[in-house]
């Protein structure tokens, strides 16, 4: 491929080009097999290869190369390392954020800026060190570049949102597309705390979560939580298998039984008489 070709172009064959591990290092020329990556002795100074056309072909190619090696070019990107090749461009904020993105995705992880700023650390870790010290990488390095992008979105978490061993602790300002807990329970209470038995301490609350079955109350917590920006995404953290839809599905019904609820409550407690 050259300077010049567009993404479309590249079929992405084997062997492909590896950026080099730090600012100034020379492209490597790899190998994919079935149980991972294998450098190759050459280095590939003759062959040089941008990066932002590399990622950009990854997300519009159908003949695209595997997680392992997608994550190997996008740590590039990320970092905007610069390998001793003519013309290398550096990546933008942007195109970074883009790159980033687009990790998550192919990781099967949320996205959103926590999730973003936990691949990015994660991605300038440890993971893919054998495949310089000993010039293979195994698939197996994938599952601990999730493991840490996981850990340092839950380091990045507030305190306030993280899960406990009772369950939840979530604040009472958590969004929930539109309205609140603060809508659901008492002004004068700081913090809800959520128990190992899924019981709240506001009963408007709990007659809301009564209406939702247990993979419905997961997605509401996923998205009170931050987990995911949109209902689609906490559905996809939750684990859902048609998220796009499921999401909006609980969205809907989460709307219309807090409806429900505040009209109970103003026949409850009507207004005063118009004058």
């Amino acid at each position: 491929m050259t300077p010049d070709s567009t993404p479309d172009d590249f079929p992405f064959i084997v062997p492909f080009i590896v950026p080099g591990r730090c600012t100034g290092d020379l492209p490597r020329l790899a190998h994919a097999t079935s149980d991972g990556i294998h450098l190759q002795d050459r280095r590939a100074e003759h062959r040089p290869l941008k990066p932002v056309v590399v990622t950009r072909s990854m997300e519009r190619n159908s003949r695209n190369p595997g997680d392992l090696v997608q994550a190997l070019l996008i740590r590039t990107v990320v970092h905007g390392w610069t390998p001793a090749v003519k013309d290398w461009p550096t990546p933008t904020p942007a195109e970074r954020d883009s790159v980033v993105d687009h990790a998550a995705k192919a990781f099967m992880l949320c996205r959103s800026e926590r999730w973003r700023e936990a691949v990015s650390t994660a991605l300038v870790g440890s993971w893919c060190d054998p495949l310089w010290q000993t010039g293979q990488l195994p698939h197996s390095a994938l599952g601990a570049l999730r493991a840490e992008a996981r850990s340092v979105h839950r380091q990045l978490v507030p305190v306030w949102r993280r899960r406990t061993r009772a369950g939840r602790v979530l604040s009472l300002d958590a969004d929930l597309g539109g309205l609140s807990l603060h809508d659901l329970v008492a002004a004068d209470v700081d913090l809800l705390a959520h128990t190992q038995g899924g019981v709240f301490a506001d009963e408007r609350l709990n007659a809301v979560l009564r209406g939702l079955d247990p993979a419905e109350r997961t997605v509401v917590f996923a998205y009170a939580e931050s987990e995911g920006t949109t209902w689609t995404e906490a559905a996809t953290y939750a684990g859902a298998v048609e998220p796009k839809s499921f999401g909006e599905r609980v969205r809907r019904k989460v709307k219309r039984l807090v409806a429900e609820q505040r009209r109970r409550a103003e026949q409850r407690h009507p207004g005063p008489p118009m004058s």
